[in-house]
């Protein structure tokens, strides 16, 4: 998603909801439909999608497992709750989509979730263009999305998706070969342990795919590939600052707003992470994805990292960054692993249909890249995978 597209996405929603409740809800993603299904389905990632996946097949009875590669579930939905006095999201934030999105997500007019959700649309913006501080506060005028107030994306899949599937993930269980050249579809893990089913949900991210860390038996088809290696997911990294004193505005971004706009080498901007939370704490955030990522990504150690960008910031607000220093925390998607980045990029949408279909309706396809309209959200990765288990279980 561009910087464009994320805008005009954005500029739709000018109304907070400060309070939703999934009892009520007018309709559910998925209505129920005939199941036709009845093998076992693996779940290949324990990212939004995968979980997802999971939490839709438990709810149809499905036989299923989720093989995680990592120690803990969530993927690039990820939260830090030691940093500040509320929890921080160190990857995927803000809620691309009316708050409704939440209680259509879990889908359950018996579940009762209460979710505080800010109306975020910040009040100051500045711009850094050619060494001075530009101020445009015209612009958040039309500019206006969600975040969660006091809890996290995380923390909204681990209390309404994980419950009723936790005892069916498989953590530290990395796939490196698929073979379903059979009847049935065979997963091995770096370890040597093996998994039999019948249908495979792959929703790890592109990076993984493209880097072919998994051996697929046979190869997948070379059109299904080229699309994979098409789309690309670009660095990208967060970085919390908590200082003694506020001097920043609510965003800060680079060049002007056309560039803001364009985004053309990726995204960079300072925000408040704080804004409108119950805090008296002053926590600065950078986020950036893309070429421009690369500059912060690639700097090799953590100290060295913290320098560099308390060093840009005090060429902008005179010194003040490390005068009000206090600490940090870094999230360098990049490095993490199973992971390598940040999400997808489209240049050319028109691939989605192949990058999304199954392969001889053994191997299916679920998470973030390939949701049409919805790609690089949190809820377009739930949507995916709602709809690949949808079109298994009616088989």
């Amino acid at each position: 998603m561009t910087r464009k597209e994320f805008i005009r996405v954005c500029s739709l929603f000018g109304i907070g909801v400060p309070l939703i409740s999934s009892c009520g809800f007018t309709h559910s993603l998925y209505e129920d439909f005939e199941v036709n299904f009845s093998g076992k389905v693996i779940v290949v990632g324990a990212g939004a999608a995968g979980l997802a996946a999971g939490y839709m097949l438990a709810r149809h009875n499905i036989d299923f497992e989720i093989l995680e590669a990592a120690s803990v579930y969530g993927g690039r939905i990820k939260a830090k709750t030691d940093f500040a006095d509320f929890p921080i999201d160190l990857g995927a934030e803000w809620i691309h989509d009316d708050p409704s999105i939440l209680a259509r997500l879990i889908s359950d007019e018996s579940v009762q979730a209460n979710i505080e959700i800010i109306k975020y649309s910040p009040e100051s913006l500045y711009f850094w263009k050619n060494d001075k501080l530009v101020k445009r506060n015209f612009f958040v005028r039309f500019y206006g999305e969600h975040k969660f107030k006091n809890t996290t994306w995380y923390d909204f899949f681990d209390t309404y998706i994980v419950p009723p599937i936790k005892d069916k993930i498989r953590l530290n269980s990395p796939i490196n070969e698929i073979n379903y050249s059979g009847g049935k579809v065979s997963m091995k893990t770096l370890e040597g342990q093996v998994y039999e089913a019948d249908r495979v949900i792959i929703t790890v991210p592109l990076t993984i795919l493209q880097n072919e860390y998994i051996n697929f038996i046979p190869s997948l088809p070379s059109e299904k590939m080229d699309a994979i290696n098409e789309v690309p997911m670009p660095d990208g990294i967060k970085v919390f600052i908590e200082f003694s004193e506020k001097f920043y505005p609510d965003i800060l971004g680079f060049d002007g707003v056309l560039d803001f706009l364009s985004a053309a080498d990726g995204d960079r901007l300072y925000y408040d992470a704080a804004f409108r939370k119950d805090t008296d704490k002053n926590i600065l955030a950078l986020f950036s994805v893309g070429d421009i990522a690369s500059t912060y990504t690639d700097i090799e150690t953590e100290e060295a990292l913290i320098e560099y960008i308390l060093n840009e910031l005090d060429e902008i607000f005179d010194g003040q960054a490390s005068q009000f220093y206090v600490q940090h925390a870094i999230q360098n998607w990049s490095k993490e692993p199973f992971i390598g980045g940040s999400y997808s990029h489209f240049d050319d949408y028109s691939i989605q249909e192949t990058l999304g279909a199954p392969v001889e309706n053994k191997l299916y396809f679920a998470g973030e890249a390939y949701h049409p309209e919805n790609s690089s959200t949190v809820h377009g990765a739930a949507e995916s995978a709602y709809t690949v288990v949808e079109e298994i279980l009616k088989g």
